[in-house]
């Protein structure tokens, strides 16, 4: 079976439809990936540049764009790396105020026991505690 790494505009042109002929491309493909004929693999920095993009181009609510990607990425056919911390991470970035990579960050670093080492005072914000000071 092929396997495709998904850009951001597919995702973008899929949940806005703001190119109507390139939704439906886009909505085609996913039915051949649902069908189980094609893998489609989405990388964590694309959630990052779909989060941003939606929140500050097309104004959609951090509430709103998470929703939004966590019904987008639930079904089993779209695979997403590290699927488990960036569910975490989506889950947490709507209810506090902070960064999505930073949470993302705090996801990672606590799935793999270690620390992150930064001068941002945010990652305080989050439990448990795992930044280390420089």
């Amino acid at each position: 079976m092929k396997t495709l790494i998904a850009d951001t505009n597919i995702f973008l042109r899929f949940l806005t439809n703001d190119l109507p002929s390139q939704a439906i491309r886009v909505k085609e493909i996913f039915y051949e990936a649902e069908k189980g004929r094609l893998r489609i693999l989405v990388l964590p920095i694309t959630i990052v540049e779909i989060l941003y993009q939606l929140q500050n181009w097309y104004d959609f609510s951090k509430v709103s764009a998470v929703e939004k990607l966590m019904s987008l990425f639930s079904p089993g056919w779209i695979e997403l790396d590290n699927k488990d911390r960036v569910i975490e991470a989506l889950e947490k970035y709507k209810d506090i105020n902070i960064d999505f990579v930073d949470i993302l960050t705090w996801a990672m670093a606590k799935a793999q026991n270690v620390e992150i080492l930064s001068f941002d005072k945010d990652f305080d914000k989050l439990t448990p505690k795992l930044r280390r000071k420089p």
